[in-house]
Order: C-alpha cells, then structure tokens, then sequence
C-alpha cells in the first residue's frame, strides 16, 4: 500500500507520531464581502448593458427595414399607376383608325 502526503505545521517526520495538519479554513472579512458584492454587481450591470445595447441594435435595424420597405411599396405603386397610364395611351394611339380619318366636308358659303 501507498503512503499518502499530509502536509503539517509539524517538523517531525516520523511514523505513528500524530501530527496536527494545516487548517483550510478561509475567512472572508466585512471588506472582501464588499469587494466581491461590488465586482458580482458591477459584472452583472456590463452584461445588462451588453444586452439592451444589443437589443436596441437591433430595434433599430428593423426599423430601418420598416422604412425602406415601405418606400419601395410607394415606389412600386407608382410605377404601377404610371405603367397603366403608358397602356391606355397606347391603346388610344392604336384604336384611332387613321385611315378612317378624313377631312369634313367643305360646306360653300352662301
């Protein structure tokens, strides 16, 4: 078998000698306390600022989308009107026979 390692605030180094090891007790006074609650706070307010910002990025990105959208259905609506109009045109100039087109009669004057 093995033997195992214990760290001790003793000199002595024999076998079978009883030997006090070294505590691992931590004490956290009243500043530490602060210090760490401060840093967990402060830690805790960058991610929330992270997030909002990032949240308000985003806001904005949509909103933008928004308007552009909305200009290009504008715009589209007006090319809509604008091509109907260039039909009927069209449409007038080709329904007129111009060969039906003749001068009116001259009536002489009495």
């Amino acid at each position: 078998m093995g033997r195992v390692f214990t760290a001790t605030n003793s000199n002595s180094f024999t076998a079978g000698e009883r030997k006090k090891t070294i505590s691992r007790d931590i004490v956290i006074g009243p500043t530490a306390i602060k210090f760490i609650a401060i840093a967990i706070f402060s830690i805790l307010a960058l991610v929330y600022l992270a997030q909002s910002t990032a949240g308000a990025n985003r806001s904005m990105k949509v909103r933008d989308l928004d308007t552009n959208k909305s200009q290009l259905e504008l715009e589209k609506e007006r090319l809509s009107v604008e091509q109907t109009r260039l039909k009927s045109l069209k449409e007038i100039d080709n329904g007129v026979d111009k060969a039906a087109l003749v001068p009116p009669p001259v009536i002489p004057a009495k």
